[in-house]
């Protein structure tokens, strides 16, 4: 499969890269001799008019020969006129260019079969909203964004591509809470996210999530009336008062009314499977219980007056050896306050930490009733990247235990526009991570040792193949992106070279010297000759590390 996968990625890229010289040369009537698929001794071969079609033995490349493209070529007397070299400029670069163009405008017809799978998206609804943002106080969980600025939103991903547009920008938003129609005005904030490559892009955040809290609750004391009906902290509630309950939300609402009558809770413990399968894997066996829960009346919210929360802040693991387990937390733990301000939700638990960076910090947490308080500093990591990159990180040693659920789907409204628009984004988002690739070769960012050739994409197209057509496909445009800038470079042999040449030609009025390609032609083919040399070095490295030690070693 591995074989066959490879043969096909690389025949069709390679065809779809020579079409496109092929296709402006024949439209400009340049005398095409030959179109190959391949390298080396010919497995079919066949004439059609005056052009010969071959497919060879080594599918590596392929090539499109055109008249007059060597010096040595004859033109005979009816041909002339039909010869490349005898084109004005523009055609020759239309018809150099249109190669690595074809392999750019491909991966979006690619990309657009894999999202039209996208079928089922996730709507527009608030699951997790989070604190201090601009969203809190003015959404609700459960919301669902009916419209920003007078436009239609079905979708969480148009809500969430809207937001990311407009930072900075008051937004009218309309809203359907419990059957009505609300409106709210929320500026986005502009907040700056990490791309790979160390890339940096300013984007609008309001601090909404689609994910919703399943039912995992913390107890908040042993003597509530939630730690006297043997509720403890991570058991999942799966139905109360006769109700299936799915989400965080279906239980408070639940309770929210109750005034002191028993309501009986059906839930799942989590235990502990001590050095599961030889240690390779961390397991835990849900074990069903019942119980019945007798809310206190008065004041307050139902699940307060039960004495439960969500188990969002509460630690689940603490690493060993780390300046958070040496201070002395525990799973099981509830944290309050961090440098002195009350501690919401995790996840902006984490980015005040790590916003931090090395300073000290002072946390404050509960074990059952009692108050601890200590000061600590993150752990500081260092090192390099699979891709060769260096970094300097702090750690982060706890962790929580709070899964979440998305809403039910809804059918794609636009499947067709969709399909089309994430096409393109897709593509242009790929050629952007391509071109900041090379960029950080040349700037000694990013090690050589990421350099691939035909071994690293043979192994990654029999993988891919194995996981789906829609994977395959995802490679396929991945390269076919990654073929055409890079035969864009200016590099003789590559078109980005002959592309060169005719610049160069045109600000001299004049061809350029057979000579002087010639020696262009010859240390290109040595570049050519040393990228390769090193991605199949590469390749040896990591597909076979112990023959390269082994050879270090002797």
């Amino acid at each position: 499969m591995s074989l066959i996968s490879f043969i096909v990625l690389v025949g069709v890229l390679v065809f779809v890269h020579e079409l496109g010289h092929f296709v402006w040369a024949k439209f400009f009537g340049v005398k095409v001799l030959r179109f190959s698929l391949g390298f080396g001794p010919r497995i079919i071969s066949f004439k059609r008019g005056e052009t010969e079609y071959i497919v060879a033995a080594i599918p590596l490349g392929g090539y499109v020969r055109m008249l007059g493209e060597s010096p040595l070529d004859e033109i005979e007397p009816q041909d002339s006129g039909r010869a490349l070299h005898t084109q004005n400029i523009f055609k020759r670069i239309v018809i150099v260019v249109s190669g690595p163009l074809m392999n750019l405008i491909f991966p979006i017809a690619l990309y657009f079969v894999v999202f039209l799978g996208d079928t089922d998206l996730t709507p527009a609804t608030v699951g997790m909203i989070f604190p201090d943002r601009p969203a809190d106080g003015e959404l609700s969980e459960g919301d669902r964004i009916v419209e920003i600025d007078g436009k239609s939103i079905t979708t969480f991903y148009e809500l969430q591509r809207t937001i990311e547009k407009n930072a900075d920008v008051p937004l009218s938003f309309k809203i359907e809470r419990d059957g009505q129609m609300l409106e709210r005005t929320i500026t986005p904030e502009r907040s700056s996210t990490r791309l790979p490559l160390d890339r940096i892009k300013e984007i609008g955040r309001i601090g909404v999530m689609p994910h919703y809290p399943t039912a995992v609750i913390g107890v908040v004391s042993a003597s509530s009336p939630a730690g006297s009906a043997g509720l403890r902290t991570f058991d999942k509630v799966v139905a109360a008062g006769g109700q299936p309950i799915y989400l965080w939300i279906d239980l408070k609402q639940l309770l929210e009314k109750n005034q002191g009558s028993l309501v009986p809770i059906t839930y799942l413990r989590p235990n502990p499977i001590p050095n599961a399968l030889g240690g390779l894997v961390e397991l835990d066996v849900y074990e069903p219980r019942v119980t019945t829960l007798t809310p206190n009346p008065g004041k307050g919210s139902g699940t307060s007056r039960a004495g439960i929360e969500p188990a969002d802040l509460y630690i689940s693991k603490v690493l060993a050896d780390s300046p958070e387990h040496r201070m002395g937390l525990l799973p099981g733990d509830r944290l309050l306050f961090l440098d002195g301000k009350p501690i919401r939700l995790w996840v902006t638990f984490l980015e005040d930490l790590k916003k931090g960076s090395g300073m000290s910090h002072t946390l404050r947490w509960r074990r059952g009733d009692r108050i601890f308080e200590e000061r600590f500093s993150l752990e500081n990591k260092r090192g390099v990247t699979e891709q060769g990159q260096s970094y300097d990180r702090y750690h982060v040693a706890i962790t929580n235990w709070m899964p979440t659920q998305l809403a039910a789907s809804i059918k794609n409204p636009r499947p067709i526009y969709y399909a089309l628009r994430e096409a393109v984004r897709a593509t242009a988002e790929v050629v952007e991570l391509t071109l900041f690739s090379v960029v950080r070769l040349l700037q000694g960012r990013l090690s050589v040792k990421t350099i691939g050739g035909p071994l690293m994409i043979f192994e990654y197209a029999g993988t891919a193949a194995r996981e789906g057509a829609l994977n395959y496909l995802t490679l396929m445009a991945f390269i076919s992106i990654n073929l055409g800038l890079l035969n864009l470079l200016p590099i003789p042999l590559l078109d980005g070279g002959h592309l060169l040449f005719f610049f160069v030609e045109a600000m001299v009025q004049r061809p350029i010297s057979i000579r002087v390609r010639e020696y262009a032609y010859i240390a290109g083919l040595a570049f050519l000759l040393i990228i390769t040399i090193l991605a199949f070095k590469n390749d040896i490295e990591r597909k076979w590390p112990e023959i390269v030690d082994g050879i270090t070693t002797k």
